[in-house]
């Protein structure tokens, strides 16, 4: 069977719109909707281009699907919107189904792992009335929903409510979780957010009721926050100063805390399940995945590499396949987006002008440039799924001097000095470098420790707290990446290369050989190598 997941429209409030496609069971491609229209989540959008990018990468034609799953079982007008735009679109629809959001997420998670059996969560800010789901999950059995959590006790709202607080703006928590470890967590929040008995009390009350909150662009807290917190909020902008870095390190405290209640309830509710798949916004908290792995916790833990709302269409794809009946093969690779040949990259190079080298060996060469001290454009395959770039569409650079680190934020990616770079390691060596136990971290999902006699080898990537978010690529991975990575180490001592995605702030990440060149003449980096090509720039 063919199953097209969609997720995307019909209110401003839905954001990062996509498409997936499962063939028999398998997810073949995965696109997002934002890489190609080039706005930012892409709000209230309808995944047009990606339906298109996912048909024509599979060479699927649009008759051939036989279901259509899109999120939203709530709504009961939702439907019918997507019905007659998918008819004014293509001339025809199938058949659609719906189901709950929290759901989607579940199944993005499990069906993906690829665990026969698992603990299965889903924790956001809300979605279908809801703002989580516990479950337990069987290969015969299906996914069986234990518990649903509703809106009015989220972990994402409360969250998402203390970044508003600290001057943050809408999909800015990442920034508090990244200045969080400047803090010290000794401002009390058990009034808005309290863990006891093993359960957690969340104050909805602080969440803006007047006037109603109609766009997520508005600030959500309430002015009684205000007196609870003992400051007035930041103002977007405005310095950071020590007590807004306690407050970030306090609010990442008291979520990890709840966070942790919720995946033991899960424990006790099916004890004899040793794993658990994890997805929903929530899961993009690398530093509380950290605080989890390195628990004892669980055995085996999956965070699905498109944990946000970018993987519902995925999570839709798997749950239709399998309710038609088809076994669900785990998502094997993160590399489903839109892929473009050489004969297209040259084309898009002659047509700007734009003077290149071609070369045999581009992993080589990228690490010999990586090297001498240049940040490199690198743009190769099938683009990535999820928020995270991971080496197809990837700034890249030494990360064995804190300068390069300074030297990438300020000619690059123009960030706030508090946030810190991401590293990609080889697997075999990642151990060595970071404390892994040899468990693969391949999505950028979990914060790891460094190695302490390796931290200054790698101080463009190591938090103030000694921690990195931690990418392992195996060959069978990604054999080309793997290869600069390799060729890397054996030029600098380092099997270890700093990885940003490649845009610039506020911007998505790059999806074309267009996207790539407009980026790399837009901002300070000093080299790109689109499949085969090198282009420099002129001094």
């Amino acid at each position: 069977m063919i199953v097209l997941g969609l997720h995307g429209g019909v209110t401003i409030g839905q954001h990062e719109p996509g498409a997936a496609l499962a063939v028999n069971g398998k997810i073949v491609a995965a696109c997002e909707e934002e890489r190609y229209l080039r706005i930012k989540q892409a709000r209230g959008m309808l995944p047009h281009y990606s339906i298109n990018a996912c048909l024509r990468e599979a060479n699927v034609a649009w008759e051939d699907i036989d279901l259509i799953v899109t999120p939203g079982s709530t709504y009961n007008d939702f439907e019918p919107r997507v019905r007659a735009y998918l008819t004014h679109l293509y001339g025809s629809c199938p058949r659609i189904e719906r189901m709950h959001h929290q759901l989607a997420h579940l199944s993005a998670a499990y069906y993906g792992s690829g665990f026969d059996r698992s603990l299965v969560l889903s924790l956001d800010a809300t979605g279908d009335g809801a703002c989580g789901m516990l479950a337990k999950a069987t290969r015969d059995g299906g996914i069986e929903i234990l518990e649903t959590i509703p809106t009015d006790r989220s972990l994402g709202y409360f969250y998402t409510l203390m970044t508003y607080f600290l001057g943050f703006e809408d999909g800015d928590e990442y920034k508090v979780m990244g200045l969080a470890p400047y803090g010290q967590p000794d401002i009390d929040l058990s009034s808005v957010l309290k863990v006891a008995n093993g359960d957690f009390d969340f104050d909805w009350s602080l969440i803006r009721s007047e006037p109603k909150l109609m766009s997520p662009f508005e600030p959500t807290y309430t002015d009684r926050l205000r007196s609870l917190v003992g400051r007035a909020p930041r103002r977007p902008g405005a310095p950071v100063e020590q007590f807004h870095k306690d407050l970030a390190r306090s609010t990442q405290a008291a979520f990890e805390e709840a966070f942790l209640c919720v995946v033991q309830r899960l424990k006790a509710m099916a004890p004899d399940f040793d794993n658990l798949c994890y997805a929903g916004g929530v899961a993009l908290n690398c530093s509380a995945n950290r605080t989890l792995a390195y628990s004892g916790e669980i055995e085996n833990f999956y965070v699905s590499p498109a944990s946000s709302d970018r993987g519902l269409a995925i999570g839709c794809a798997y749950y239709g396949a399998v309710q038609c009946g088809d076994n669900a093969w785990p998502l094997a690779t993160p590399y489903l987006g839109s892929s473009y040949s050489n004969d297209v990259i040259r084309a898009e190079l002659d047509g700007n002008g734009v003077p290149y080298t071609e070369v045999d060996d581009p992993a080589r060469t990228g690490a010999e440039l990586i090297a001498d001290g240049k940040i490199l454009g690198w743009f190769q395959g099938r683009s990535e799924i999820g928020a995270r770039a991971l080496g197809h569409r990837s700034i890249l650079a030494r990360c064995d001097a804190a300068e390069m680190r300074d030297k990438v934020n300020a000619r690059i990616k123009y960030r706030e000095e508090f946030r810190p770079f991401a590293p990609s390691a080889v697997q075999e060596d990642a151990d060595r470098y970071f404390v892994t136990g040899d468990a693969p971290y391949p999505y950028m999902c979990v914060t790891v420790d460094a190695r302490e006699e390796h931290a200054e080898d790698m101080a463009a990537i190591v938090h103030v707290d000694g921690t990195a978010r931690l990418q392992t690529v195996r060959s069978s991975d990604d054999q080309l990446y793997y290869e600069l990575i390799r060729h890397t180490g054996v030029q600098t001592g380092t099997p270890v290369v700093l990885n940003t995605s490649f845009n610039l702030k506020g911007q998505p990440i790059v999806e074309t050989p267009r996207d790539a060149l407009m980026t790399f003449f837009g901002c300070g980096l000093d080299n790109l190598i689109l499949g085969n090509f090198v282009v420099g720039k002129s001094t």
